[in-house]
C-alpha cells in the first residue's frame, strides 16, 4: 500500500496545484484567457454554490464527500491549498525537527458548530459581511484581487517597458480592502505554519458542513492495529491532527484526505479503504467503568494524588489550539461590536446631492438590491475583471454589515455600454447573466443634475460634456432663457440607464451630475 499511497498523494497534489493556479489566474489575469477556462471552478465552490441555489452542485459535493471524504478541502479549495503551502514551508527538510511534528488534538466541536451557526444566522438575517469574512473562497479571492493582481500587473508593466509592449491598466484597491486581505491571510497562514489545518477544522463553515457527512464516508483512512508498531510517523505528518494513536482511530470528520500519512508508514498499517479493520485477537473490549474511587478511579476519570488534600485532580496544561481559537475570537470581538453598533441602512449610507439622497449604484445584472446583497460573498471576481475599473469594494455604501460588496465608483470611471463581463463571471447568482442587448436595456440607476455647481449654467462656460458622452442620448442641454445663466443639462429619466459616463466626464467640482442607484 506504500506505493499506492504515494500515487494517491501525488495525484492529489497535482490536482490541487492545477486548481490553485487556475483559481489564482481567474482573479489575477488581466485578460480573459484564464477566466474563460477556469470560471467554472468558481461556480463549483461550495458556499457560492449554496448562495446561488445551485442545488445540483451542492448535492454532488455532498455525495462525493459521502463516498471519498473531504477531498474538496484538499483539492479545489484555494484557501486549503494555501494553508498546505504555509504548513509545508518549515517541514521541507528531509529530516523534520520534532518541534514541527503534528500531534493529535481533540476536536473543537463546540467552536466549529458555533461558527457554522453564526454563518447560517448571518445568511438568514442578511448580514453578508460575516459570511464573506469566513468563506474560504471569498477570503482567497479578495487576497488575489487586492494583493496578487496589482503585483502581477506591475510585473507585466515592468516587462512591457523592456519589451515595448502595451501596459495593462492597474487598479489599486482601497486601503481597507488591502489591509483586511493581508491581515486575514497572515493570521490563517501563521496558524497553518504551526498547526496545519486548524482553521479548516475549527472555524471554516464549509469544512464544518462537510464534516457532518465525511464522518460517515465509505472510503476512509483506516489503521491496522495488527501491523501498527506505534512509530507515530502518520500522526506526525497529519496536518489535520486527527490521528489518535492511543485508540488507533482517525477522526474522519476532520480528515481532509491529503494522503500524507499513507507513504510514511513502512508497515502498511494505515490504508485508504472501505473496509474497517477488526483485530485478529480482540484485546480491546468494552468494560463497565469502576464504581466509586476504586483503583484510584472516580467514574471514568483518574484521580491523581498530588500530595495536596485540597487538590483532587491533575493540573491541566492549556491546549494551544484552544488558545489560538479563543484568542482570535477575543481579538475580533471589539471589531464585531463596533461593526454591529455602526450598522446603517442603505438610505443612511447614501451621500447627499443637493436636497436629494443618492443611493449607491450596484453592478449590472442585479434583479433586486436585497437579493444582490444577500447572495454576494464579496469574492471580488467582478471587481478583478471590470475592464473600466469602475467597480470597487464598498465600505459603508450598503451599510457596514454589508461591506466589501462591489459598488460603482463613477468618479473613477464609467460602466462600458457593451460590456457584460461581470454578470457572466459571478458564481453566486448575485449578478444575473446579461447579453449585450439586455445590457443596453438594463437600468442600474438614474442621473440627477445640480445646476448650482454646473459650470455651464453658473459660469457660462460652454461645456455639454455629459450630453456628448451619454451613449443613449438621455441628456440634452437646455437654454436657461433668463439671459444670466448658460445652458444646463436635463436628463430624460425614461432613457437613462445609469452607466455613469456623464458623472465621470463632468468637469465641475463637486460633480454637477451624479447617478443614484435603484432602491
Amino acid at each position: 500500500m506504500t506505493g499506492m499511497g504515494k500515487i494517491l498523494r501525488v495525484a492529489r497534489i497535482v490536482v490541487a496545484v492545477i486548481a490553485f493556479f487556475l483559481l489564482t489566474g481567474l482573479f489575477a489575469d488581466y485578460g480573459m484567457t484564464v477566466p474563460s477556462v477556469a470560471s467554472w471552478l468558481a461556480k463549483v465552490q461550495l458556499l457560492p454554490a449554496a448562495m446561488s441555489f445551485a442545488i445540483a452542485t451542492f448535492i454532488i459535493w455532498l455525495i462525493i464527500t459521502l463516498i471519498f471524504g473531504r477531498i474538496y478541502c484538499s483539492t479545489v479549495c484555494p484557501l486549503g491549498v494555501f494553508q498546505d503551502i504555509c504548513a509545508r514551508i518549515p517541514r521541507m527538510r528531509r529530516r523534520v525537527k520534532p518541534k514541527w511534528h503534528y500531534h493529535y488534538s481533540p476536536p473543537l466541536t463546540r467552536l466549529r458548530r458555533t461558527m457554522l451557526f453564526i454563518v447560517v444566522l448571518s445568511i438568514v438575517l442578511g448580514i453578508s459581511a460575516l459570511t464573506s469574512l469566513l468563506d474560504p473562497y471569498s477570503i482567497f479571492g479578495r487576497f488575489a484581487v487586492n494583493i496578487i493582481k496589482p503585483i502581477w500587473g506591475a510585473t507585466l508593466n515592468a516587462w512591457a517597458q523592456i519589451d515595448g509592449a502595451p501596459q495593462v491598466k492597474l487598479a489599486v484597491a482601497s486601503a481597507f480592502g488591502m489591509i483586511l486581505s493581508v491581515v486575514t491571510m497572515l493570521i490563517i497562514g501563521a496558524i497553518a505554519l504551526r498547526h496545519g489545518r486548524t482553521f479548516c477544522n475549527s472555524v471554516c463553515p464549509v469544512g464544518t458542513t462537510l464534516s457532518f457527512i465525511s464522518r460517515h464516508s465509505i472510503f476512509r483512512i483506516d489503521i491496522n492495529t495488527d501491523k501498527c508498531v506505534q512509530c507515530r510517523k502518520c500522526e506526525h505528518v497529519c496536518k489535520a491532527s486527527c490521528i489518535d494513536m492511543v485508540s488507533h482511530v482517525v477522526d474522519t470528520s476532520r480528515c481532509v484526505v491529503c494522503f500524507d500519512c499513507l507513504p510514511n508508514c513502512s508497515n502498511d498499517a494505515i490504508t485508504y479503504t472501505y473496509n474497517r479493520h477488526q483485530l485478529s485477537i480482540p484485546l480491546m473490549q468494552k468494560v463497565k467503568p469502576l464504581a466509586g474511587s476504586a483503583a484510584g478511579m472516580s467514574g471514568s476519570r483518574l484521580e491523581v494524588n498530588t500530595g495536596d488534600k485540597s487538590d483532587t485532580s491533575a493540573r491541566r496544561l492549556l491546549d494551544r489550539r484552544k488558545f489560538l481559537a479563543f484568542g482570535t475570537l477575543v481579538a475580533a470581538s471589539p471589531l464585531m461590536a463596533k461593526t454591529v453598533s455602526a450598522t446603517e441602512s442603505v438610505d443612511r449610507a447614501s451621500r447627499g446631492f443637493g436636497s436629494r439622497k443618492l443611493l449607491p449604484v450596484t453592478p449590472p445584472g442585479v434583479q433586486s438590491r436585497r437579493e444582490f446583497l444577500d447572495r454576494c460573498t464579496a469574492c471580488g471576481l467582478c471587481i478583478a475583471h471590470c475592464p473600466q475599473k469602475v467597480l470597487r469594494p464598498s465600505i459603508e455604501e450598503y451599510g457596514v454589515l454589508r461591506a466589501l460588496h462591489p459598488v460603482m465608483d463613477f468618479d473613477a470611471s464609467w460602466c462600458e455600454y457593451n460590456c457584460t463581463r461581470c454578470t457572466n463571471l459571478c458564481p453566486t447568482g448575485a449578478l444575473h447573466p446579461l447579453t449585450v442587448s439586455e445590457k443596453h436595456r438594463s437600468c442600474i440607476g438614474t442621473a440627477h443634475v445640480d445646476r448650482a455647481v454646473c459650470i455651464s449654467w453658473a459660469d457660462g462656460v460652454k461645456c455639454g460634456a455629459c450630453a456628448r458622452r451619454c451613449p443613449v442620448g438621455a441628456i440634452t442641454m437646455v437654454e436657461s432663457g433668463d439671459g444670466v445663466h448658460g445652458p444646463y443639462p436635463v436628463v430624460d429619466k425614461e432613457k437613462c440607464i445609469g452607466c455613469g459616463s456623464c458623472q465621470y466626464v463632468c468637469p465641475s467640482s463637486p460633480k454637477a451630475i451624479a447617478v443614484s442607484g435603484l432602491a
